[in-house]
């Protein structure tokens, strides 16, 4: 091949590349009471059980009232991380928006004893393909990490969550959670659980 002929399919190359999609980025949902999440999930011993959320209220821009599956009624944020006692400062920031492929961010959570703490990192890993019982979603793969630390044992917990736009929230979820508790060998050990939702119904 003589050099022009090298030019032009380079030319080429690169002309092809910077046609190539942007990768895309998700604002956040717009979340609407009514809008219901039903899944279903599998424990280590292969049990599988149902949980749900459904928003019921919301009291501000920034605050959701969910219904859990159990009927009891806990407090989350716009971005559905779930805030304990509704207090920001105990709230486990594991989707960041807007979601991009690269995006990371610092997981840091107090809580009312002063002695507890937990710090860890999340990354959006991957915009990709999910398939579960509800149907196949295009969605933001956010992988994280943190570690709970207190003064009798260490709890680190990985997760896994699939953010799809399509259905205001997740797809999917796997989590692993090792506990270490030197005053209660029973206590120590590793638990997986896997969560894949079943329907998701749009409120109005």
């Amino acid at each position: 091949m003589n050099a022009w002929a090298k030019l032009g399919v380079i030319g080429l190359c690169c002309g092809l590349s910077t046609l190539a999609p942007a990768q895309p980025a998700a604002d956040k949902p717009t979340l609407t009471v009514g809008d219901k999440w039903v899944f279903s999930q599998v424990a280590a011993d292969g049990k599988t059980t149902s949980w749900s959320r459904e928003i019921v209220e919301l009291p501000s821009a920034d605050q959701v009232r969910v219904r859990q599956g159990n009927g009891m009624l806990a407090e989350y944020d716009d971005a559905m991380n779930f805030v304990p006692e509704g207090k920001p400062e105990f709230l486990r920031a594991l989707a960041k928006y807007p979601l991009k492929v690269g995006s990371e961010w610092v997981l840091s959570r107090k809580f009312a004893n002063p002695s507890t703490g937990e710090t860890g990192k999340a990354k959006v890993v991957a915009y990709e393909a999910v398939t579960v019982p509800a149907g196949t979603f295009q969605c933001y793969r956010v992988e994280a990490d943190a570690t709970l630390t207190n003064k009798t044992y260490t709890e680190t917990r990985k997760w896994v969550r699939w953010y799809c736009p399509d259905v205001k929230w997740i797809a999917k979820e796997t989590v692993e959670t090792k506990t270490y508790n030197p005053y209660n060998p029973a206590a120590t050990g590793t638990v997986h659980t896997s969560s894949e939702l079943v329907k998701f119904t749009p409120g109005k």
